[in-house]
Parts: C-alpha cells; structure tokens; sequence
C-alpha cells in the first residue's frame, strides 16, 4: 500500500499570482498601444483641423488688409465652415495668431499647457 497521499491538483497561491502578473502586464502593455495610437490620431486630425483654419484665416486676411481673424469671424464671414471644430482633440481651444508675414495656428496639445513640445502648430 503507498502511504503517499498525492498532492492537490488545484492552482497554488505561487501560480495564481504569477497568472495574475501576467495577465496584469498584458492588459497594461496593450493599454499603452492603444492609448498611444490615440494620442497619434488626435494630433493627426487636430493638425488637420488647424490646416482648415489657417486656410481660411489666409482667406480672411485677402479680404480684410488689417486685423487678425477669430475662430467666430471666420465662421461669421463663412471662411470656416458653422460646424468646423475649435477645439483640438483634446479639448484646447484653437488660436490665430498673425504676424506681418506669417499666420500661425495653434492649440496646447496633449498635456493642455501652451509653448510645450506636444502643441499642435500649423505651419510648424
């Protein structure tokens, strides 16, 4: 007769644990991914939507010889369309900035504070 008993065929506390970091450093790894293709997406579509604006804000500056352009005067005049977006992708308000040569597009990008690296800037 064998006296051995044999062992429990159950998960062990080391095993579930080590399931659980596993499982845990996937789901982390693959929030990551995807949360950095949306932060791509976002500035993709936020330049695109600056490249709108500063078109029209070009369009304003043909018509009117002084003055620079708000977001609601291009929409006044209709150089922008009523239901173009103000906002980039995150939620900061786009601005016109205009110089004697040059008229820059901008928001605060990603992090919400201006003059950073993740501004959106058109043209850059």
């Amino acid at each position: 007769m064998n006296r051995r008993r044999s062992r429990s065929r159950g998960v062990t506390p080391i095993a579930a644990a080590v399931l659980v970091l596993v499982f845990g450093a996937g789901a982390s790894g693959l929030w990551w991914v995807r949360s950095a293709g949306a932060d791509h997406e976002g500035a993709e579509s936020s330049r695109a939507d600056a490249t709108r604006i500063q078109a029209a804000a070009k369009g304003f500056r043909a018509l009117h010889s002084d003055g620079c352009p708000t977001l609601s005067s291009l929409k006044e005049e209709l150089l922008l369309s009523r239901n173009a977006r103000e906002d980039d992708a995150w939620g900061n308000r786009f601005r016109v900035r205009c110089g004697d040569d040059e008229l820059v597009v901008s928001s605060a990008g990603h992090d919400g504070k201006p003059n950073t690296a993740d501004d959106i800037r058109f043209p850059r």
